[in-house]
């Protein structure tokens, strides 16, 4: 009878022990289904219409997500987000001319991304990309003399006699459009329009004589 007794409150034991294991075990589940939905959760990404996202897994770009709702694998993927519009960029740098002159030249860039995964590898492609602006516009004055610098000029009266200028010059609107491209297609960017605005010259003797004699040697 005693040993009977002692097998009953084992199994009373037992039970109780399952049944404060089960909240226990709930709760465990509860948690664990808590934290797997926000980290699926934390996978979305809305991307906007004038945006793409670069997706990278393990330092590799693996694609490129257009607008909408877009997952990525959580823990694995990143996401860089590119601006797609075109934007001005208002330009200033100093140059030198072909005859020696110093000068200092305001231009309007308008520039958009034409390669998001080229944009996104690079460390800072909108001051790569106006860096490469200013360096191609230098070198192009200093191809030049400064009669023929004021051809670069936009906003002039007479369209046709600034076409004729760039000619004379040696360069067209496209030509020059070209050859920011070239510099700019390395940071996966592109320009859809460039022109110069200002250009400031410092005053001195020296320099008006020079530039009449200058423009009256063309002349003849």
């Amino acid at each position: 009878m005693v040993e009977s007794e002692d097998t009953g409150g084992d199994g009373r034991e037992a039970e109780v022990e399952q049944t404060e294991l089960l909240p226990a075990t709930a709760a465990s589940l509860i948690v664990l289904g808590l934290l797997v939905v926000l980290v699926c959760a934390s996978g979305f990404r809305s991307v906007r219409a004038l945006e793409r996202l670069v997706v990278r897994r393990s330092g590799r770009t693996v694609g490129v997500r257009g607008p909408g709702l877009r997952f990525l694998l959580p823990l694995a993927d990143t996401g860089v987000r590119v601006p797609m519009d075109a934007r001005p960029h208002d330009i200033w740098l100093k140059a030198t001319t072909r005859d020696g002159v110093p000068v200092r030249v305001k231009a309007l860039a308008v520039m958009r991304v034409d390669d998001p995964v080229r944009y996104a590898a690079a460390a800072d492609a909108s001051s790569a990309a106006q860096t490469a602006v200013e360096r191609t516009l230098r070198d192009l004055i200093a191809g030049r003399d400064l009669v023929d610098l004021a051809s670069l000029l936009t906003g002039g009266d007479d369209a046709g006699l600034h076409r004729a200028d760039l000619h004379r010059a040696g360069l067209h609107p496209t030509d020059l459009l070209r050859r920011v491209n070239e510099a700019l297609r390395p940071g996966g960017m592109a320009a859809t329009h460039v022109e110069v605005t200002d250009a400031l010259v410092p005053v001195r003797a020296d320099l008006s004589l020079c530039r009449c004699e200058t423009a009256a040697a063309r002349s003849r």
